[in-house]
């Protein structure tokens, strides 16, 4: 199947949103009337899974992030970014990215992770214009006690830590607000939509004391594993529709270690 058809699938069956305008999603590097056999999904592109995906024969990479997202000015082979270009180029390697468009897509990341925490239902926590176009997201769950839907998020998103900040450990809970990746920016929809707690990742200090002082709890379970899991969503459309090889890369580029 030609690239600019897989493309139109995805979109199709994700219901994409207009990307962001400050935004880079689309065609990174490689050609859009491509024949497509073997793909590789992955969160971050970095030089080991560019490596891993030459030894496996793959010929198109899909990343959330954007790989290339500021204007280039060169491509120096002796860099590290310089260096990942040309082996995707000589190697015929296609990179695609689909990132604000699939964080506000219908079936996209927040509907795969508010999938992950059992919540059914939710409306849109920051909406970003008419066209029904947002981020993250709020709705209900059985009420329980904070601890323990805590130690639900922990299993049910792979993580393999999570921070919890809460003035009362016996806070019960049922409001919950939901976003992928990088949430604080709307901390404040958060708690001006009453949610009890938010669960998002790469919360600061003063912005987890913003949120207590206004009574909201939040759990900050990371931005890989907040996101990732949208991958298996683009995996199950691509392996119904064709007989693709799909690769999924569980692959975190920043190495956290936890001392």
């Amino acid at each position: 199947m030609k690239l600019n058809l897989i493309v139109e699938l995805l979109e199709s069956k994700l219901k994409i949103k207009t990307q962001e305008t400050w935004d880079n999603s689309g065609l990174q590097i490689g050609n859009l009337n491509s024949d497509i056999k073997n793909i590789m999904l992955i969160l971050d592109l970095d030089l080991d899974s560019v490596k891993y995906a030459i030894k496996s024969g793959i010929n198109l990479i899909i990343t959330h992030h954007p790989f290339i997202f500021g204007s280039l000015k060169s491509i120096d082979f002796n860099t590290y970014d310089g260096l990942i270009i040309k082996n995707l180029i000589l190697n015929n390697i296609n990179l695609y990215s689909m990132h604000t468009n699939l964080d506000m897509a219908e079936y996209g990341v927040n509907y795969k992770l508010a999938q992950k925490l059992s919540i059914r239902n939710y409306a849109i926590l920051h909406e970003v214009n008419e066209s029904d176009n947002g981020y993250g997201g709020i709705g209900n769950i059985e009420e329980q006690n904070i601890i323990k839907y805590a130690e639900s998020v922990k299993d049910s998103l792979n993580c393999s830590n999570i921070k919890l900040y809460c003035n009362d450990l016996n806070k019960k809970i049922r409001k919950i607000a939901f976003c992928g990746g990088s949430g604080s920016d709307f901390i404040d929809d958060a708690i001006n939509k009453g949610a009890d707690v938010y669960i998002t990742g790469d919360i600061k200090y003063h912005q987890a004391q913003n949120a207590l002082k206004n009574n909201l709890s939040i759990i900050d379970a990371g931005h890989y594993n907040t996101e990732y899991h949208t991958l298996e969503t683009i995996k199950n459309i691509l392996e119904n529709t064709k007989d693709f090889k799909i690769t999924i890369l569980e692959k975190n580029t920043v190495n956290e270690i936890i001392i």
